[in-house]
């Protein structure tokens, strides 16, 4: 079979994560090229994607002193990373990001966070109440796998 015969190779599903904070109080962060940024008391649950070294990129996010670079990185700064999960799937970062905006008391908030990529509404979301894997499996799709990353915590 010639190379211009082959079939077309198909992409490769996005490996997407969820990083899990919580602020105990209303805050006003610097957060890069946002600027400013309020937030209000809550659960907050951060939507990234790595194409290689995933859990390099979640464990950098769990981490504390690091640089900052990316939105993130200056929200885990102050609020430290809770919980964290790895998501195979069909889904696009965007399209997790909006499911889990659907969630019961969810929103997308701050407008754009982690977004610099893509058009989208943002990739932080403001959620109702703290998630549990079920919600994030929930918004990922049937044809997704969720499973926790590092040390076993406690089911929530």
């Amino acid at each position: 079979m010639s190379a211009s015969a082959r079939p077309p190779t198909p992409a490769a599903s996005p490996r997407l994560y969820v990083v899990l904070t919580y602020m105990p109080r209303r805050t006003a962060l610097i957060v890069g090229s946002l600027g400013t940024v309020r937030f209000e008391r809550g659960w907050y649950a951060y939507v990234g994607s790595a194409a290689r070294a995933r859990r390099a990129r979640v464990a950098r996010h769990l981490a504390t002193g690091k640089p900052l670079r990316w939105h993130a990185d200056y929200l885990f700064a102050a609020f430290p990373a809770r919980r964290a999960w790895l998501v195979d799937g069909a889904l696009a970062e965007c399209e997790l990001a909006g499911g889990l905006a659907g969630l019961p008391g969810a929103e997308r908030r701050p407008v754009r966070f982690g977004a610099g990529d893509c058009r989208c509404a943002g990739h932080l979301i403001r959620l109702g109440r703290r998630p549990r894997r079920a919600d994030i499996a929930h918004a990922a799709g049937e044809s997704s796998a969720v499973r926790a990353f590092g040390r076993r915590a406690p089911s929530a």
